[in-house]
């Protein structure tokens, strides 16, 4: 059965938002929201601030708060006429990965814009075709339509889309690309690095562009203008595709019309459970993701090693989705159940493998199961995780997943009086924490601060602050005119 692929794009006043769903299931995210001048793709004049061999790094200012992250062999092979050593050099890099959290954006010399048809290497003369066309013959002949289309020693990659186009087609494409490449050339000659010298298309016409091909059932548009620039590009690229683009005219917003407002919620769920009743346990660290699988509450007839053989292959499939949707990369580490037989194992690996060839990002994984079951893999990640973009350390545990408790606590603050010992005597001592804990102090607390009052002749106050995270708790002594601030 065809798969039934549906590309969903809402624009709202504040972000724009894209649902890829397969078969009724959502596969793929994407969000847009405020200044996009360092997203991938972005080529940018940017200044040399030092080489680092011992960290095979260059590191380039491009005008963002963090300096960009380039591989030094990218620079010698883009640049070999460039001295080693020249800082201050001004040269063109190209976002390859955008900035996350305190890391800077990761860079490319070798530059690449991208058509409807084509891709445009201006620095890199080479003929491929994109890994999603996997016929041979396709291939082949795609490879053969490049090579016509060769152009000054620049180098040109052949898209998806063009499978079954005109070579006409194509070629105007080129000549497209080849005039927004001179433009940046230009451009470049007369600024002073760091400069944006230009940004890819706006969200809708790259989704347009880069996902609506012959696989797509339909593409619903729920904004008249985005429609309206939408059919403008197809019917510029004289592409047939634009009888698939519908416009959305319900008064219900579209997402929550076909349910994806809801599907979009299990993209914060740390647990993901299964149709058979296992589940899987999701825990994301600064190194690596880990999904733990479990079977649960599974309801089956099957031997014990089938009900495990099952909810691994469910659970694979499953995990293969919320990489894609949830775009996680880095080391991942999938904790399956384990299986006794060979067969079994290798029958699970084959349908992952398969799963993973679904989405664009590029992976490695190890060719087999640990005896534990463990299987290691790495993924590419372009853009921030999509969860990611809109979570916060939580401000009771600071991001740790747990908080001291409240016993703990007053088990340091206890330690702390005795610490101080006779310093304390005639003081005042002010405690401002959270209110669960302050409320524990002076309950539970109760008779220890009592004590230490009397046989210090101190006073003990306690402030309930809202704002506070549960772990801190701030001391303030005042003694004589000295003014002392700690935290426990």
């Amino acid at each position: 059965m065809r798969e039934k692929k549906q590309i969903f794009l809402n624009i709202r006043r504040d972000d724009v938002r894209v649902a890829v769903r397969e078969n009724g299931e959502l596969v793929e995210f994407y969000i847009e929201r405020g200044d996009t001048s360092f997203s991938p793709g972005t080529i940018i004049k940017g200044k040399l601030i030092a080489i680092r061999k011992e960290l095979n790094a260059v590191f380039v200012d491009i005008g963002a708060q963090s300096a960009g992250f380039l591989p030094l062999n990218d620079f010698y092979l883009s640049l070999p006429h460039r001295k080693s050593d020249e800082e201050g050099l001004e040269f063109l890099v190209q976002v390859k990965k955008e900035p996350y959290g305190t890391k800077g954006a990761r860079l490319t010399t070798f530059i690449a814009i991208p058509g409807r048809y084509l891709v445009l290497m201006p620095y890199k003369e080479a003929f491929g075709v994109s890994r999603k066309i996997r016929k041979e013959k396709d291939r082949q002949k795609l490879k053969k339509i490049a090579k016509e289309l060769y152009t000054d020693g620049m180098g040109i990659i052949v898209r998806t889309a063009s499978s079954g186009e005109d070579i006409r087609v194509m070629r105007a494409d080129l000549l497209e690309i080849k005039k927004t490449w001179e433009r940046i050339e230009n451009k470049s000659k007369i600024v002073e690095a760091p400069y944006v010298l230009w940004t890819d298309e706006d969200l809708p016409i790259r989704i347009t562009r880069d996902l609506l091909d012959d696989s797509v059932h339909e593409f619903i548009v729920d904004s008249e203008e985005a429609f309206k620039k939408i059919k403008e590009y197809l019917s510029r690229k004289k592409s047939s595709l634009i009888k698939k683009v519908k416009l959305y005219k319900n008064h219900t917003p579209m997402f929550n019309h076909y349910w994806i407002e809801q599907e979009l919620r299990s993209i914060f769920r740390r647990k993901i459970y299964l149709k058979s009743g296992g589940h899987i346990v999701i825990d994301e660290t600064e190194a690596l993701t880990v999904f733990d699988v479990n079977t649960g509450s599974y309801k089956g007839k099957e031997t014990t090693e089938e009900m495990i053989f099952k909810t691994n292959c469910e659970s694979a499939v499953e995990i293969a989705r919320q990489l894609n949707l949830r775009d996680i990369g880095g080391i991942i580490i999938i904790d399956f159940i384990d299986m006794r037989k060979k067969e079994n194992q290798e029958e699970l690996l084959r349908l992952f493998k398969k799963q993973l060839k679904r989405g664009k990002a590029r992976y490695k994984i190890v060719p087999r199961l640990s005896p534990n079951g463990l299987l290691e893999m790495t993924r590419e990640r372009a853009r921030k995780n999509i969860a990611k973009r809109f979570v916060e350390s939580c401000p009771y545990c600071r991001g740790k997943g747990y908080a001291l408790s409240a016993p703990y606590l007053l088990s340091r603050f206890t330690t702390w009086l005795e610490k101080k010992g006779r310093s304390l005597l005639n003081s005042k001592v002010r405690i401002i924490a959270n209110p669960r804990v302050a409320i524990y102090f002076e309950t539970e607390g109760k008779n220890t601060l009592e004590y230490s009052c009397v046989k210090n002749k101190m006073h003990i106050e306690i402030i309930h602050k809202e704002s506070n995270p549960i772990e801190l708790v701030e001391v303030i002594t005042y003694n004589n005119d000295e003014v002392i601030k700690e935290e426990i």
